[in-house]
């Protein structure tokens, strides 16, 4: 099975994406640049990729005790943009503000502790971002290049992350499918 660990975003926030989303995507004006449904919107904490019923269970344990000492944290949504560039993008994301630093260190000790299971190793520092569209063509590429230099999109909402996920996507020819597999409740307290 194909899993990831994320962050999921609460609905009324997902109304709040949809409607950036839909102005984005009047902006941009292509048909070939393809839109994330909203249901699907998350924050990638750490992809697994194609694994095991036996690796899955071992990558829950991790996730629990990971999450049994990290405490909520308050996480804002805003700012655009793009990988490997916003010259030449192939996704475009939404980042956060505040509380980036907390979800990066998150993320950092998910993945040393999967790591030193014999999980890959990401090779980049992770960087919180919510995926809204994905890029194929050049057609797609250029307008979306043209949209990003024009637009500048401040801060959407503020959420509190009190919680993982552990999603499964499955593959099919509309695109992938996610669907919860476990959520990890953060035990942990507040320094101070």
């Amino acid at each position: 099975m194909r899993l990831f660990f994320a962050v999921t975003i609460p609905p009324e926030v997902l109304l709040a994406l949809e409607k950036v989303q839909a102005d984005l995507r009047r902006a941009m004006e292509c048909p070939s640049i393809r839109w994330v449904r909203p249901e699907q919107f998350h924050y990638t904490v750490k992809f697994l990729g194609e694994q095991t019923m036996s690796r899955a269970q071992k990558a829950v344990e991790i996730a629990e005790r990971i999450c049994d000492n990290l405490a909520p944290f308050r996480l804002t949504l805003g700012g655009l943009g793009a990988f490997p560039t916003p010259r030449r993008p192939s996704v475009l994301w939404i980042g956060a503000t505040s509380g980036a630093q907390e979800f990066e260190r998150m993320a950092r000790l998910m993945d040393d502790a999967l790591a030193r299971e014999h999980f890959r190793r990401e090779s980049k520092v992770p960087t919180a971002h919510l995926t809204i569209a994905r890029i194929k063509t050049y057609e797609a590429e250029s307008a979306a290049a043209d949209g990003l230099a024009q637009l500048n999109l401040g801060e959407i909402a503020t959420i509190t992350v009190d919680s993982m996920v552990l999603m499964r996507s499955t593959l099919r020819p509309t695109g992938s499918e996610y669907s919860l597999v476990e959520r990890f409740p953060f035990r942990g307290e507040h320094p101070g």
